[in-house]
């Protein structure tokens, strides 16, 4: 009992952080929505941090492997702060939207690559001003696979006769595929 009040008391103290700080909003989501999710055979596991930044570790230190930074990472879509990219972050759902996939790679091609994550229940090509570029919805049955397709899979290398294009996933403002 004195646990649960405990636990109580934390997520009270987590709303009134996410009222006051807006920045809070995607951590608060976060905590929501991933927190136990099971991705291929690993359980993720989020929980609120008491410090504001992650201290990289020193060269000498044995965890060094354990800690990546990504902040200049060309790959990185937050990168410029006041991004417009930061407007299009939504919540998990079973709908996944996939962007930049190269012009040859067909529905086929794309399906091949996401089945072995979960059941895909719809798909389809999104009309694009770009000919090279393409972009699609993919829709798992659960929420569970479709972050397991975004965390496998997003920034996935496709070899091009242009070069290297890598797709963009990201969980999709509708949620579902409307038919």
């Amino acid at each position: 009992r004195e646990r649960e009040r405990e636990r109580n008391k934390e997520v009270e103290r987590l709303i009134e952080r996410y009222r006051k700080n807006k920045a809070t909003k995607f951590l608060f989501a976060a905590l929501l929505s991933l927190n136990g999710v099971v991705c291929g055979d690993k359980k993720i596991y989020v929980s609120y941090s008491i410090y504001m930044e992650v201290q990289m570790p020193k060269p000498t230190d044995e965890a060094q492997d354990l800690t990546k930074d990504f902040s200049d990472s060309p790959l990185h879509r937050f990168r410029k702060a006041n991004s417009k990219l930061r407007e299009n972050v939504y919540a998990p759902s079973p709908c996944l939207h996939l962007s930049n996939i190269p012009c040859e790679i067909s529905e086929d091609e794309i399906r091949d690559l996401f089945e072995n994550i979960g059941t895909i229940v719809n798909f389809r090509f999104l009309t694009s001003d770009r000919p090279d570029k393409k972009m699609a919805l993919l829709e798992f049955t659960n929420t569970s696979a479709a972050i397991c397709g975004l965390v496998q899979l997003h920034n996935k290398e496709f070899k091009t006769d242009t070069g290297k294009q890598y797709l963009r996933i990201s969980f999709s403002k509708a949620g579902f595929i409307q038919k």
